[in-house]
């Protein structure tokens, strides 16, 4: 059954999450304990409202940033017109990190939809724009629409948009904002990442002995059957 959960997840990310650009590349380190903590906070803040992380509750950095259940909200699933803000616990691994960064970044105001925004990354999202008065208000070029993004190559977010002035955030302080919650959000999806990069050397070593006594075993009873005297019949 998770199987079949599974592809019909990647078959509705692939028809539902059209993007218009290309996703930006980010480097993100989820081992980063200060990033961690510090997107968790700015999570906390300007997404704990509407989106839940309910399966990363028990995990000790929820404990630290004071994120549980408590906290999260918990939508019917005929609000917001039958799309309740989803949990955001496997985002990062559903979606990828690079289209994170990406879609956080590409809201632009379009006055034909209901929140007044959309989005480049994902195309007619119901979520509204979060970070408004934090980014700024972007606009498509003039001359531009959905139909002429969809017939041309994609081009990165920045390059189709023209960018209004900036709100309360330079655009180099929203660029890391956003890198600490895509970051925050890789380690909820994965948090035993830490655990394995600490375990990763011990076992390499470990395989890496087991490999080099088994050699060294295999290289002494050659040597001893090469020199051992062959019985006469």
């Amino acid at each position: 059954m998770m199987r079949y959960g599974l592809f019909f997840l990647l078959f509705y990310t692939a028809i539902y999450a059209e993007s218009l650009v290309l996703h930006e590349p980010v480097s993100v380190d989820a081992a980063d304990q200060v990033k961690v903590l510090r997107g968790g906070a700015y999570f906390k803040s300007s997404c704990l409202s509407c989106h839940s992380l309910k399966y990363w509750r028990y995990d000790s950095l929820a404990k630290e940033l004071g994120i549980d259940e408590t906290v999260m909200p918990n939508w019917p699933d005929d609000s917001w017109g039958g799309h309740p803000p989803p949990d955001l616990s496997l985002i990062a691994l559903e979606y990828g990190v690079s289209w994170l960064y990406t879609y956080l970044h590409a809201y632009y105001l379009d006055e034909s939809r209901p929140t007044g925004f959309n989005n480049l990354a994902m195309l007619h999202t119901s979520m509204p724009n979060p970070f408004a008065d934090i980014q700024g208000v972007n606009t498509l070029k003039r001359g531009l629409s959905i139909a002429k993004l969809r017939s041309r190559p994609k081009q990165h977010w920045y390059q189709v948009v023209d960018f209004g002035p900036h709100g309360s955030f330079s655009p180099q302080e929203f660029d890391l904002y956003v890198e600490d919650i895509v970051t925050f959000l890789s380690y909820v999806s994965d948090p035993s990442v830490v655990e394995r990069r600490q375990l990763g050397p011990w076992v390499i070593g470990y395989g890496v002995l087991v490999i080099s006594l088994s050699l060294y075993i295999w290289i002494v009873r050659k040597k001893d059957m090469a020199t051992k005297p062959k019985k006469r019949k």
